[in-house]
Order: structure tokens, then sequence, then C-alpha cells
């Protein structure tokens, strides 16, 4: 795949709020990329500025290599679906949906042959007539996606569509999404503070804080080395439990000293401070006194398919989140074995600001 758009340098101020501080981006084409993060982490702002809706401050924004950074909005190969979908309440599906197409002067007959197409890919054919008001929620979504495809755009542009859908379609519409994303082979840039979404559909993820990236990479390189506590704790549930490097190639956590093997230890030198990550479904309970460590169970939920418990350690300086699927008394007594493969050590910030930025050890 080739490179399509390229964000360099990007910053933003509003007022005297800094929310893009030096964004460097690259995408590329037909990629499902998501930008995750927290309200105010600066991920709209950055949707924006590729849209034509916001001008940096400070940088450029390349398209297909060339500099797009002052062009106008409606001048840009990309359209934008918003959360509230933004569909015209006094027109039909159909004429939603063509709307674009007759501010440009298509002709009757390629805008009829449009919209029956663009129906037809998001699973609506036949509905050009329907009111708004007599779709669900998730045929408004489709329709607002029909509106934003007809253009054929070569990127698509997300912002938290899926936001006011119930669990279960927005987990259909996630499915949705990936096989509009394969039919159409354009490029969809997603904006979401929901981990799962990120996960399921993305080819690549762009986890922001604080204006800055703080890492991007696959969704599994995400979740299985997180470079720091922030993305640790925002993909996924974690343990993350202060540590101490005996050498380059041994911590020590609460007391167990254990090898390094996931390939991050280098740049950590002996009596280093680190945080540790560990996933509580990678925690195995075991019985008193034949783990690594020994805890009690002191709260306990089901959550679907897993059991979810806290568990305080021997020694009461750690409190273990722990995901198993078989049950286990409040109260009860346990041993914990973690596998090192299972471990990750990441740099712990040396301050809050700091903490905002991806450090590279």
């Amino acid at each position: 795949m080739s490179e399509l758009i390229r964000l360099e340098g990007i910053v933003k101020r509003f007022d005297d709020t800094m929310v893009l501080n030096g964004i460097d981006l690259s995408v590329e084409e037909n990629q499902f990329v998501t930008l995750l993060g927290p309200s105010g982490c600066g991920k709209t702002t950055t949707l924006r500025i590729i849209a034509g809706f916001e001008t940096p401050d400070e940088g450029r924004v390349f398209f297909d290599g060339k500099d797009i950074t002052n062009m106008p909005a409606n001048e840009r190969p990309v359209n934008t679906v918003f959360q509230n979908y933004a569909l015209f309440p006094h027109m039909n599906v159909g004429e939603n949906i063509a709307f674009s197409l007759r501010v440009k002067n298509k002709s009757e007959d390629e805008i009829r042959s449009r919209v029956k197409k663009a129906l037809k890919l998001v699973n609506l054919k036949g509905f050009e007539n329907r009111r708004i008001d007599q779709l669900s929620g998730g045929q408004q979504q489709r329709i607002a996606m029909a509106r934003a495809i007809v253009n054929e755009p070569r990127v698509l542009l997300l912002d938290e569509p899926l936001g006011a859908l119930d669990l279960k379609l927005r987990q259909e519409m996630e499915y949705e999404l990936v096989r509009l994303k394969n039919e159409l082979g354009i490029t969809f840039i997603y904006i979401t503070h929901d981990q799962e979404e990120a996960l399921t559909m993305s080819d690549k993820v762009v986890v922001m804080n604080e204006g800055y990236i703080q890492q991007e990479g696959s969704p599994q390189e995400i979740y299985d080395e997180p470079v720091n506590a922030f993305v640790a704790d925002f993909i996924g549930d974690s343990n993350i439990v202060p540590g101490q490097m005996v050498d380059e190639r041994v911590v020590k956590i609460d007391g167990v000293e254990y090898p390094c093997i996931d390939g991050t230890e280098e740049g950590f030198p002996p009596r280093r401070r680190v945080d540790v990550v560990i996933r509580p479904e990678d925690i195995d309970i075991v019985p008193y006194g034949k783990g690594q460590w020994n805890g009690t169970i002191i709260s306990k939920l089901f959550i679907g398919v897993h059991y979810e418990m806290l568990v305080q350690s021997e020694d009461g300086k750690v409190e273990w989140l722990l995901q198993n699927y078989d049950q286990h008394d409040v109260g009860e007594k346990i041993g914990m074995k973690v596998d090192p493969e299972n471990i990750q050590i990441m740099h712990k910030p040396k301050s809050d600001a700091e903490s905002a930025i991806e450090i590279d050890l």
C-alpha cells in the first residue's frame, strides 16, 4: 500500500489551549485507521484538519503527495459522517442521498443510478421514498453512510458515527463498516473513544492523549505491547504495578523476580524503577502457596462469560484484577501465577508532563 495522507508537525491551539502538539501521522491507501482516545485528546480536531474544516496553526497536510493544508473543504476528495448523521428531515431518503450530487449538477439519470447503488451497498435497497422519521437509528446511520459514499470519495472520515446506537446494533454496524470498506476499496479514518470498536475494525490504531500521539500500530501490537501506562490502561483492563530492574533482563515485581523475554528490556539499567503491565486474563489461579504470589479474593463480579475478581496480595502492597472462567468465593485464599511472556515492562514517567508523551527507550 502507498501513503495517501500525511500530517507533518501539526499544531493547533484554541485561545490559550494547546489541542494538538506536533502531530505526525501517515495513512496508507485502503487502510482502516482509528484515532482512539478520551474526550479532549485532539482526535476530532485532527479529523477536522484532514477534512479542511480547521486549519493548523503550524504544520502541513499532504494528500497523495500534494500539499492541501490551505485547500477548501469542498475541494478535498474526502467525505465526513458525523455522530448526529445531519440528515435533512424535510427530505426523503433518496433526496438526502442525492443532495450533494444535485449541487454538483449531475444528470438525473446519473443521480438515480448512484443513489440506487449506494442504497444497495448499505443494505437498504428500495428505501428511496422513505421519510427520515420512519427510519430506526441504525437505518439513519446507514443513510448517512450512503450519502457520503455516493460522492465516491477516496477517503471517508467517520466522527464517532456509532455513538448514538445501542450495544447490539453498534456491534452489528462494526461488521457492516468493515464490509463496506472492503467492498468500496477506499480509506477509512474513524474516531472513537471505545477501545472495542478500535480493536475490532482497524488495520491501524492511533492512541491519542492530551494532544499527542501516544502509540500507533496494529490492534494486536497496541494491546500486547503498550508503550506506557496510559495506553495499557486505555486499551482493555490492566494491572499496572510498580517494578524494579534487578539487571537488564530481570525485573522484581511485588517481591518476585521475573526474566524479561518480551524484547523491551533494553535500555532499562539495574535498579531502574519501571511500570509493569499484566493483563487480568493472563493471571492463572492456582492452589494457595503454589504460585508466585498469594492473596485473598475481596470482591467478585460475573461479567457475561467470565468472573472478574479483585485479589489483595498477602503482603497488602498490590490489589490484583483477575478474569477467570471458574467460580471462586470472596474470602478464598488463592495462589496466582503469571508466565514471563505475559509481562510487559514500560518506562515510568518522571513527571506528569512526560506522561503525555511517548518515550522511546
